[in-house]
């Protein structure tokens, strides 16, 4: 019996430790259309604005070529950077509230909204 108790706990705490990985971050991902065109900056812009309400995240321009978004599902926020010029973007974890940031980790469903929207933009860059 004591040989279950201590099975229990540990695959409990096993669990609760699987929901965090490291932070997703996109670091330099190349703007290539699928026609070859070279997107403007304010085409590059608009392409993240519109990829990024999409997925259900708020945009606001910090300055030129940085986007600060915003998801919040349910209690949780995330808050990311997005840099970008005419050639590449990246994508950077800003903030967040409940997602038991720790410095290098994160609860496992930030990296899928972080990966959602760059998937969300790459695939509206190509169709350009």
């Amino acid at each position: 019996m004591r040989i279950l108790f201590v099975l229990e706990i540990l695959f409990t705490a096993g669990c609760e430790f699987g929901r965090d990985q490291p932070v997703y971050n996109i670091e330099s991902v190349p703007i290539l259309t699928g026609s070859g065109k070279t997107l403007s900056l304010d085409e590059v812009k608009t392409t993240i604005i519109r990829s990024a309400v999409n997925r259900g995240w708020t945009i606001k321009e910090e300055v030129p070529g940085d986007l600060i978004a915003t998801i919040s599902p349910r209690q949780h926020i995330a808050i990311v950077d997005i840099r970008y010029t005419e050639k590449y973007f990246s994508i950077s974890y800003r903030d967040s509230t409940a997602l038991r940031y720790n410095g290098t980790t994160i609860h496992r469903n930030y990296n899928k909204w972080v990966k959602a929207l760059e998937q969300e933009i790459q695939r509206r860059i190509v169709v350009q």
